[in-house]
């Protein structure tokens, strides 16, 4: 009888035990499915195909492109551009959430703000604001901010350079690299709308070959980016050629 009882304390603390940690790790469950219900969605877009940053040009009629991940159902994607606001559609599901909007109405020229808004079926919202972005249809083609060109020095037959620039517009773009005596040496050309040409970031690569199939010897060449015909405010640059 003696040791009966020693094995039933023994059967009561093992049902302790297990009732115990069944305990923690339904606590810890409760705790995990608590913090999922509060994770806020993430918000990526593309516009035109492309990323958007601050200060990039923004076509007249853009291409709005929405990406929302979520560990929770998303049940509103809204969005402010101009006078443009909408509440979007939304396709998906398993944590991946889209949608896209297409702006017919010409946003006016100018300074603009992109401002877009999710929320799940928690009420957790997050909101995405790139600005500012510049919409110019009318008058001649700028590039925001100045010209970049990597790697520079670059060595021809091992590397190519990459010449990147924004454009306040879609335009038809030349880009015309000289030499110091003034030489064309070679000449790329891209139509509008197409990369290279398009409004908002472009990005275009030289192999360092001339025209004529031979590489460019050593030294400093000027590029001109010229759009529409003229050549675009702060569109001139310098690429050096550098041959190891």
């Amino acid at each position: 009888m003696k040791n009966f009882k020693l094995k039933t304390k023994d059967c009561c603390s093992l049902m302790i035990c297990c009732l115990f940690v069944l305990g923690l790790a339904t606590a810890g469950q409760a705790l995990t499915t608590s913090a999922a219900t509060q994770e806020k969605p993430s918000i990526a877009i593309r516009i035109d195909g492309s990323k958007p940053y601050p200060g990039d040009a923004l076509s007249a009629t853009p291409k709005i492109e929405i990406t929302v991940t979520s560990t929770n159902t998303v049940q509103a994607i809204n969005l402010k551009v101009g006078s443009v606001s909408a509440a979007l559609v939304l396709t998906g599901s398993a944590g991946k959430f889209y949608a896209t909007h297409e702006v017919t109405a010409a946003l006016a020229d100018g300074t603009h703000c992109l401002t877009i808004e999710a929320a799940d079926n928690y009420n957790n919202v997050t909101t995405l604001e790139i600005l500012p972005l510049y919409v110019q249809s009318a008058g001649v083609v700028t590039i925001q901010g100045l010209p970049l060109n990597y790697p520079n020095p670059f060595d021809p037959g091992t590397q190519k350079t990459y010449l990147g620039y924004n454009l306040s517009k879609s335009a038809n773009v030349a880009i015309n690299i000289f030499d110091l005596s003034g030489n064309l040496v070679a000449k790329k050309s891209y139509l509008s709308g197409q990369p290279g040409g398009s409004a908002s970031y472009n990005e275009v690569s030289w192999d360092g070959k001339s025209d004529s199939g031979n590489y460019a010897g050593n030294g400093v060449y000027i590029y001109l980016i010229i759009a529409d015909g003229a050549l675009a405010q702060n569109g001139k640059g310098k690429i050096t050629v550098f041959k190891r």
